[in-house]
C-alpha cells in the first residue's frame, strides 16, 4: 500500500525551517517505520511477533518474572516509550499481576532500539537472523555495560526458544560516530566499513523505541553538509538534542573503504555467492560515482519527504536491485545483469522452498511478478528462474565457474577505481586476513580441490555415479565423473560434471561438495586401474569421514588467518587402483621371513608404489600430492611433517592402503616409520640433531633435520651406512636404529646407551679377538677388532690415550670415559655391564707417541727416542725398537699412548670441531702400519 502525504521541504540554514515540518517528518518516518514492522509481522509466527511487542518493554522497566531479568539495578529506561495495551497484555502472560505505571526517570540509560538485517524487506523469513541495536548512554560504567549484556544474551536465548535467531550489538553513538565500536556482524565487518554500514542502516533499519536518528531530519538537498545543518537544527533549538541521536553523516568516507567492502562481501560470497553478489554490483557502482556517490539511503529520504512512497517501492533489496540493474544496463553488461536478476531471484525466494506458508508464498511471488512487468523481463525468465530449487551438481559448477569469475571481476575493477590501495600502510588489519581468506578459497593452482561456492544450492543430488578414465591420446587420459550411467555412445570429458587428472582428486571434489552419501550406487570403469567396489565403498567413506572432521562445514571467523596456512592432517592413500607386479600372480603370494614392507625378502622389494596424499589446511584449503616407490613414501612424510602445524600428533597423518593381502600391514609401517619421526624430531631441543635410520629397499634411509626441516638421504649398502655412523659431526648426534637395521649386530643395541660427553668403551671378547665398539662424545661410532688381545689391556690403552688428549688440552675435559663388556646370556639376550679399568704400571714404562709436522713429515717418539718416518724400512726399525723393550721380544700389537699432530693431518677440515673420532682413526691408521 502506497502512502501519499504533502511534499515536505526545509530549508537550508538561513532559511526558513518549521518546528511542525520537523515533527512532521519525524511521525512520517515513524509511520514508514511500522509499515516496514508489519511487513515483518506477516512472516512471522504469533509468538514470534510477541518478541517484538515485549522488546522495548523489557529494557525498559526490571520486572523479575519478564525474560532477560538480570536485578533491579540492571540500566533501563527508554525515552518518549509508553507500551501500548497490546504490549501489557504480553507481559501479563509472563506475569498475571503485571501492571504498567508511568514513572518520570531522571535519565534514560536506553537511548534507542533499532532493528537490523533484511528486517522488513521481502527477503525476511521466520528464519531470517535478526540483529539488534541497543543504544545506550555513553557514561554507563563498565559494571553496568557487563549487566546490560547479560541482560541482552538472556533475552537472546529466550528468542531462541521462540525459533528466532537475535543478536544484540551493544552501541555507543558517540563512539560509532567517530568509526569506533562498530558493530561486527553477519553482514559487515565493523570498522573496515563504517560509513557503507552507516548508509545500510540507516536504509534498512527499523526504529523501535527511543530516540530518533537526527539523519531523518537532514533534507536530502543539504546531506554535502550533514555536520554544518544538524550544528544549526541544535544551537537554534530547533529540535532538542535529548530527543535525537546522531551517528554521523555520509560526506567524509574515503574511497578505500570500498576494498574493505568488497572483500568483505567476496568473503561473504564463498558461502551466501547471491546475496553477496547483488551488494557487489552496488559496491561498484557506489565506487563508479564517486566523490559523490547516489546513496541509496538519501533517494529512500526524498521519497519519504516528497510523500509518495510504499514499503515495497523502498524495500531495501529491491532498491539495490533498481539500482544495480540501471548500473549494468549502461555500461552494457548483459551477463552481469543476467546474474543480477538470478541472484536478486534467490534471494527474495530463496525463503520460499523452505517450508513458508502459503501467505509468505503468495507475498514473494506477487513481488517477483511486480519486478519483472517493471523492469521488463522476459516472458520466461521467472518460469527459469524458479527452477532453481531443482539444481543439480552441473548446474551448481557452471553456476560455480560464472559466480567465480564475476568476483574476481568484481575486486579488479574496485581496485581499478580506487587506485588499487589494498596495500596501504594504513589499511585496517581485517583486509589482509580476507585477502588471505579469498585466496585460499578462489585461488586455482595444480593439485588444489575447487570448493563451490553453489554447493548448498543442490537439491538433486544423483544417486548413481559413474566413474570412468577416459583416454584424451595414446598416453594421456582424464578421469569424470558422470550422473548416472554411462552413456551408450562414446564417452567425451565435456559430458561429465566433473574432470579431473587423478581419481583421488574426483573423490574428493565429490565428496567436499556434498555429493557422497553412503548408499551410493556406484560403476567404475578404468582400463589401467583396478579396484573391487567393497574397496571404492570403504575408500569413500574414509574420505567422508576425514573430510567431514577437518573440512570447516559452517563459515569461519578471521583469526584462522593470522596464522601461516599449515596442513592440519592428511590422509595418504597407497597403491590405489594398483596391483604391485610382485603379485601379479593371482594364485600366490610372494612370502619371506623378512616381513618389512619398505624391504622386503631377500630382493628388499618395496611395496609402497603409488602415494597419494590429501591435505586439508586450516585455512580451509583441500590439496592433493602425488609421490611414487620408497623415496616418493619418505617425501611424503617429510612434507607433512614440515609443512603440518605444530604440534604434530599420530592425527596428523591416515594412512590407507587395500593392496591385496598386503595392505594393513603397508599402512601400519608408513604410519609407524612417521610415529617415530614424531617422537625423535619433533619437539624436544636435543632431537634437532638425531638421526633416525631404517631399511630402505636394498639399502637405508636416514632421517635428520637440517635448520628445522626434516630431510632424509640414502645410504645405498651396509659400508655405506658405517660410514653414516663412523662420520664426524659439530655436535652430538644421536642414532635411534629401525628394527630392521643392523639387527644381527650389536650396534642398535649400543647406542640406547649413548649420551652426550660421554665416550663409551665397549667390548666383546672371543676366543680369538676383543671387538672394541667406542662410541664417542658427539655419537660418532668407532669399531675395531682386536685379535690375540687382552681385553684389560685393550681397555687401559684407550683409556689412557684418551686420558692423554684431555690431560694435552687436545680433548675438553669434561668428557667421561665409561666402558662396558657385551654379555649375551643363553637365551640370546644381551646386555652391557660396566667394567673398572685397572691401571698396570707397564702401561706407562713405555710411551709411543706420535709427532706430525706441516714440513718435516711424520716422526714417533718412543720413550722420547726420535724415529723419523719416511719410509717402510723406517717402520721396521721403530718395531725392532720396541720389541727390544718386550721379554724374549713378543711379537703382539703396538698400541700409540699419545698424538701431536695438525688438524690436516688428522683430517679436520677448517671450522671443524675436534672429537675423539679424529684421534682414534689417526691411531688406528699409523698402529696398522706398525703391526705388519
Amino acid at each position: 500500500m502506497t502512502s501519499r502525504f504533502p511534499p515536505i521541504h526545509l530549508g537550508a540554514p538561513g532559511e526558513e525551517i518549521s518546528k511542525k515540518d520537523l515533527h512532521a517528518i519525524t511521525q512520517r518516518f515513524k509511520h514508514f517505520n511500522q509499515s516496514r514492522l508489519q511487513r515483518m509481522r506477516e512472516f512471522l509466527q504469533p509468538r514470534q511477533y510477541e518478541f517484538l511487542q515485549l522488546l522495548p518493554l523489557l529494557f525498559h522497566q526490571n520486572h523479575p518474572l519478564l525474560p532477560g531479568f538480570v536485578s533491579l539495578e540492571t540500566p533501563a529506561g527508554i525515552p518518549d516509550y509508553l507500551p501500548g495495551k497490546q504490549t501489557v497484555d504480553t507481559a501479563k502472560q509472563f506475569s498475571k499481576g503485571f501492571t504498567y505505571k508511568r514513572k518520570a526517570l531522571r535519565n534514560y540509560p536506553i537511548q534507542s532500539i533499532f532493528l537490523m538485517g533484511s528486517v522488513g524487506s521481502m527477503a525476511f523469513s521466520k528464519d531470517s537472523d535478526i540483529d539488534i541495536w541497543l543504544c545506550h548512554q555513553p557514561s554507563l560504567s563498565s559494571t553496568e555495560l557487563d549487566e546490560l549484556g547479560q541482560k541482552a544474551r538472556l533475552i537472546e536465548k529466550w528468542a531462541e526458544s521462540l525459533r528466532l535467531e537475535v543478536h544484540f550489538f551493544l552501541l555507543n553513538s558517540q563512539q560509532f560516530k567517530k568509526g569506533e565500536n562498530t558493530p561486527i556482524s553477519s553482514e559487515s565487518s565493523g570498522e573496515a566499513q563504517h560509513y557503507l554500514l552507516l548508509e545500510e542502516f540507516y536504509r534498512t533499519s527499523i526504529y523501535i523505541a527511543g530516540r530518533v536518528p537526527v539523519w531523518w531530519l537532514v533534507p536530502p538537498h543539504q546531506e554535502s553538509v550533514y555536520v554544518h545543518y544538524v550544528a544549526h537544527l541544535l544551537e537554534n533549538r530547533f529540535i532538542s538534542e535529548t530527543d535525537v541521536l546522531d551517528f554521523g553523516g555520509l560526506q567524509d568516507m574515503p574511497l578505500s573503504e570500498f576494498v574493505s567492502a568488497t572483500l568483505w562481501h567476496i568473503y561473504k560470497s564463498l558461502n551466501s555467492p547471491h546475496k553477496a553478489l547483488l551488494k557487489l554490483f552496488l559496491m561498484e557502482s557506489y565506487a563508479i560515482e564517486f566523490p559523490d556517490p547516489q546513496w541509496l539511503c538519501v533517494s529512500m529520504k526524498q521519497a519519504i519527504y516528497s510523500g509518495d512512497f510504499s514499503v515495497d517501492t523502498l524495500d531495501p533489496y529491491l532498491q539495490i536491485y533498481n539500482k544495480v540493474d540501471g548500473y549494468l544496463r549502461q555500461a552494457g553488461s548483459t551477463q552481469r545483469l543476467n546474474l543480477a536478476r538470478e541472484c536478486f531471484h534467490i534471494k527474495i525466494m530463496g525463503s520460499s522452498s523452505k517450508g513458508s506458508d502459503s501467505k509468505a508464498r503468495y507475498l514473494h511471488d506477487a513481488f517477483m511478478e511486480m519486478i519483472a512487468r517493471r523492469w521488463h523481463w522476459p516472458e520466461d525468465l521467472l518460469e527459469n528462474l524458479g527452477n532453481s530449487k531443482f539444481w543439480d551438481i552441473k548446474k551448481a559448477n557452471t553456476e560455480h565457474t560464472v559466480i567465480r569469475d564475476q568476483l574476481q571481476q568484481c575486486l579488479r575493477i574496485i581496485l581499478k577505481i580506487t587506485g588499487n590501495p589494498i596495500d596501504h600502510p594504513d589499511q585496517n588489519d581485517d583486509l589482509k586476513l580476507l585477502s588471505r581468506k579469498l585466496r585460499a578459497f578462489l585461488d586455482l593452482r595444480p593439485g588444489k580441490v575447487e570448493i563451490l561456492t553453489t554447493r548448498g544450492m543442490v537439491y538433486n543430488k544423483p544417486d548413481v555415479w559413474a566413474i570412468s578414465e577416459v583416454p584424451l591420446t595414446d598416453t594421456e587420459s582424464v578421469w569424470c565423473l558422470f550422473d548416472g550411467r554411462l552413456p551408450s555412445q562414446s564417452i567425451r570429458p565435456e559430458q561429465a560434471i566433473k574432470q579431473c587428472e587423478t581419481l583421488l582428486e574426483l573423490f574428493c571434489w565429490a565428496v567436499a561438495n556434498g555429493l557422497y552419501r553412503r548408499d551410493i550406487n556406484l560403476h567404475f570403469h578404468s582400463k589401467t586401474q583396478k579396484i573391487p567396489d567393497t574397496d571404492l565403498s570403504r575408500f569413500l567413506a574414509e574420505l567422508f569421514a576425514f573430510l567431514s572432521k577437518y573440512l570447516p562445514d559452517k563459515e569461519t571467523g578471521l583469526d584462522v588467518y593470522r596464522q601461516p596456512n599449515r596442513w592440519l592432517s592428511s590422509v595418504v592413500a597407497i597403491n590405489l587402483g594398483e596391483v604391485l607386479a610382485i603379485d601379479d600372480n593371482q594364485q600366490q603370494f610372494m612370502m619371506s621371513e623378512r616381513s618389512d614392507p619398505l624391504s622386503y625378502g631377500e630382493s628388499r622389494y618395496c611395496f609402497a608404489q603409488g602415494i597419494n596424499k590429501l591435505s586439508i589446511s586450516n585455512w580451509g584449503e583441500v590439496t592433493l600430492r602425488q609421490y611414487s616407490g620408497l623415496e616418493g613414501v619418505f617425501a611424503c612424510l617429510t612434507d607433512i611433517f614440515n609443512e603440518t602445524a605444530k604440534p604434530l600428533s599420530a592425527e596428523s597423518l591416515r594412512v590407507i592402503c587395500y593392496t591385496r593381502g598386503r595392505g594393513r600391514s603397508i599402512a601400519i609401517r608408513i604410519e609407524t616409520v612417521f610415529n617415530r619421526l614424531l617422537a625423535n624430531f619433533a619437539g624436544h631441543a636435543l632431537r634437532a640433531v638425531s638421526r633416525y635410520i631404517l631399511p630402505a629397499a636394498s639399502g637405508f634411509c636416514c632421517f635428520k633435520l637440517r635448520n628445522n626441516v626434516l630431510g632424509f638421504y640414502f645410504l645405498e649398502n651396509h659400508n655405506q651406512l658405517m660410514r653414516e655412523l663412523s662420520s664426524p659431526h659439530s655436535q652430538f648426534s644421536p642414532v635411534v636404529f629401525d628394527e630392521f637395521v643392523l639387527e644381527q649386530t650389536y650396534i642398535p643395541f649400543l647406542y640406547q646407551h649413548n649420551q652426550a660427553d660421554k665416550l663409551q668403551i665397549f667390548y666383546h671378547p672371543t676366543s680369538k679377538h676383543v671387538a672394541v665398539y667406542i662410541i664417542d662424545e658427539k655419537g660418532s661410532l668407532f669399531v675395531r677388532q682386536h685379535s690375540n688381545a687382552n681385553p684389560q689391556h685393550i681397555l687401559v690403552h684407550y683409556c689412557t690415550f684418551i686420558k692423554t688428549l684431555q690431560l694435552q688440552a687436545k680433548l675438553p675435559e669434561n668428557i667421561i670415559t665409561e666402558c662396558y663388556e657385551i654379555q649375551k646370556n643363553s637365551s640370546g639376550v644381551v646386555s652391557c655391564q660396566p667394567t673398572q679399568v685397572k691401571q698396570s704400571g707397564s702401561a706407562l714404562d713405555l710411551r709411543v707417541r706420535i709427532v706430525a709436522d706441516r714440513l718435516k713429515g711424520l716422526a714417533v717418539y718412543c720413550n722420547e727416542q726420535k724415529f723419523d718416518i719416511t719410509d717402510v724400512a723406517s717402520y721396521h726399525s721403530l718395531k725392532n725398537y720396541i720389541l727390544g723393550f718386550r721379554k724374549s721380544h713378543e711379537d703382539y700389537p703396538f698400541h700409540i699412548t699419545e698424538i701431536d699432530a695438525p688438524d690436516e693431518v688428522l683430517g679436520i677440515q677448517p671450522f671443524d670441531q675436534v672429537q675423539s673420532l679424529y684421534y682414534l682413526n689417526y691411531k688406528q691408521k699409523i698402529e696398522e702400519k706398525l703391526n705388519i
